[in-house]
């Protein structure tokens, strides 16, 4: 079981975590607010980098990666549309309900 690191970020939510991947590490079940959401069908997958370039005069440059995946996930009822990613940097997870519609194609 995943669960999402804590940060004082507004934009995560606490009362979030993921608790079941396949073995290939996609996202199969998570809680949301309290309630057990199963993941009837993934919309789109994406990968994202942080702004390595802007890094250009350190010493350094550290790539991140999330790879995100928009979802239909329902407990018993109404679907929901949300948004899951997975930073590889820290191994956090982060669950957040989507704005996007179901697009088509």
């Amino acid at each position: 079981m995943f669960e999402r690191k804590s940060s004082p970020d507004l934009g995560q939510n606490n009362l979030a975590k993921l608790c079941l991947t396949t073995q290939a590490g996609e996202p199969v079940e998570f809680i949301y607010q309290g309630v057990r959401f199963h993941i009837n069908q993934v919309l789109t997958t994406w990968l994202q980098s942080s702004n390595w370039w802007q890094q250009i005069d350190s010493d350094q440059i550290n790539e991140q990666v999330s790879k995100y995946w928009q979802v239909e996930a329902a407990p018993i009822g109404a679907l929901t549309t949300f948004e899951i990613e997975f930073n590889q940097a820290d191994n956090s997870w982060q669950i957040r309900p989507s704005s996007r519609g179901k697009s088509n194609g």
